[in-house]
């Protein structure tokens, strides 16, 4: 008899999901995390009394989140903030609070730019479908799949499959004139992000992008927490380095080997973490076929974050007040959209956009008096030589310390064009770079989303199944971000639902059942 019916390796979002299901399906269920509590991208921690997220500020339910988290029970444990934007240039101010609010804007700050009108009569197109096919609280067709629901997409599906590309967001926003702007329209986002993605986050960030009172890691004990209840059992600290078959021929998993030397048997696996490490180390890619071996080691990510932690001497409602009443607001001090790399100049973090995250009171992340704030941007685990580390080797240099310390300053001089004088009121600053998101989450590279969102890049999106949960072992699983398209928060929860319905014998997209 194995010691499990099922272990999960990875406490992120999906895996934690899955677990939920699964245990409350009466299965004996394990879940092991290398960390030393559960969230993955989403996790948290807390300095001098000052409370962070570490990497995902908030998050769009979609119609897929909220229904999980209210299906397992922790959905109601939070108050929800409903997240609002800014965009902030030389050229405009504003909030994000409706696709028209966001076009009278622009064309206030470009009177003379004729291409708005065409732009976002499509933008609202993929607004009306949203609007048709889900509400942050339900998404009918996911949740209880029929083939009546799905003729109702039917006719949408030439333009979803236009909408899926680069390409078309390349032609669709062709049409202004402006080339600054044009080029800033075109490339904003994620590398090469489709135009559903483009155009689809005008709608989101007006009406559904999400943060739990308490802080993202809050949400993580509670779904540990109703996981344990339930019965099953968690182990935080554990590192799994091996998936081990039944024998050379067996295509079943037999075995979880872990790196201080333990072994775990189990009926059925699921792999929440880093698709590449399955293929390259904890299973090894001669289980995979060698065109698919290339094709994950060569594929791009999704960007990795560096991100500046600050505790500030300022108090909530001041904090606020400067950031104009929204929780992320954006700063462009140009319409350049850099994604760097290895080859990248020393300063380039300097001139690039900047993400403002605060949430206020309702969060409680900082002492009476004080507050906190992160910025964010875009960076890259390969940049100056891995940062002057060298690679992504412990202890890490003290140039990497100081030049992260360096960017860090740079971000904050950023941020003073929208709250002047910042740098006198920190009260505690720390600097997180991709190697540190590669530390705690084991995402190669520090990917902040799993695969790149590129139709002609990404290796989940091959049509129809836009999957990778299948894996060469008949028993294992692959669970998150990396195996379901597109990736990110949605696809993540979406995954643990899924993968927790197949182990169970379940139609992958069997009705909730509250």
């Amino acid at each position: 008899m194995a010691d499990y019916d099922v272990a999960v390796i990875g406490a992120g979002i999906a895996g934690t999901v899955c677990a939920n299901y699964l245990t409350r399906d009466g299965k004996r269920v394990l879940l092991l995390e290398q960390n030393h509590q559960g969230g993955g991208n989403m996790s948290g921690f807390t300095r001098q009394g000052f409370s962070f997220d570490g990497g995902d500020q908030s998050f769009e339910s979609l119609g897929i989140v909220f229904p999980i988290l209210d299906d397992l029970g922790v959905y109601q444990k939070h108050d929800w903030i409903k997240a609002r934007y800014r965009m902030v240039s030389e050229d405009f101010d504003f909030t994000i609070d409706g696709i028209d609010s966001v076009e009278d804007a622009l064309r206030a700050a470009f009177p003379d730019e004729p291409g708005f009108k065409p732009l976002f009569a499509e933008i609202r197109e993929v607004s009306r479908f949203l609007q048709m096919v889900c509400t942050p609280w339900e998404f009918p067709l996911l949740h209880d799949f029929s083939l009546g629901r799905m003729s109702g997409i039917v006719p949408w599906l030439p333009r979803l499959k236009r909408w899926s590309t680069f390409r078309y967001r390349e032609k669709a926003c062709s049409v202004i004139r402006n080339p600054e702007l044009r080029h800033w329209l075109t490339q904003i986002g994620y590398y090469r992000m489709p135009y559903l993605f483009f155009a689809g986050f005008w709608h989101l960030w007006s009406h559904d992008y999400w943060y739990p009172s308490g802080g993202m890691q809050s949400l993580h004990r509670n779904l540990i927490d109703a996981f344990t209840t339930a019965g099953g059992e968690v182990r935080f600290n554990t590192l799994v380095t091996g998936i081990e078959p039944a024998g050379s021929a067996s295509r079943r998993a037999a075995r979880l080997v872990t790196a201080d030397g333990y072994s775990v048997t189990a009926d059925t696996f699921v792999y929440a973490g880093d698709y590449r490490a399955l293929v390259n180390s904890l299973l090894g890619p001669q289980f995979f076929r060698p065109s698919m071996v290339r094709t994950l080691s060569e594929s791009r990510l999704t960007e990795g974050l560096v991100s500046v932690y600050l505790g500030l001497d300022i108090s909530d409602n001041e904090l606020a007040a400067g950031l104009g009443g929204a929780h992320h607001p954006f700063y462009f001090p140009n319409y350049d959209v850099v994604f760097p790399d290895v080859h990248s100049a020393r300063d380039v973090h300097s001139r690039m956009w900047l993400a403002f995250n605060h949430f206020g009171p309702q969060n409680g992340s900082a002492p009476a008096g004080k507050s906190t704030l992160t910025l964010q941007t875009y960076s890259s685990y390969a940049w100056q030589n891995h940062w002057l580390n060298g690679g992504e080797g412990h202890p890490r240099t003290s140039d990497y310390r100081q030049l992260k310390q360096q960017v860090g300053k740079e971000m904050v001089a950023l941020a003073e064009n929208l709250i002047p004088g910042l740098s006198r009121r920190i009260a505690f600053m720390d600097v997180g770079t991709p190697l540190s998101l590669k530390r705690f989450t084991r995402n190669s590279e520090g990917s902040s989303g799993g695969w790149c969102y590129d139709d002609c890049v990404s290796p989940v999106f091959r049509l129809p199944q836009l999957n990778l949960i299948r894996t060469p072992l008949e028993n294992l699983y692959a669970c998150g971000h990396y195996a379901l398209w597109p990736g990110g928060v949605i696809s993540a929860v979406q995954c643990g639902r899924i993968v927790a319905n197949l182990v169970a014998g379940r139609r992958a997209l069997a009705p909730l059942r509250g």
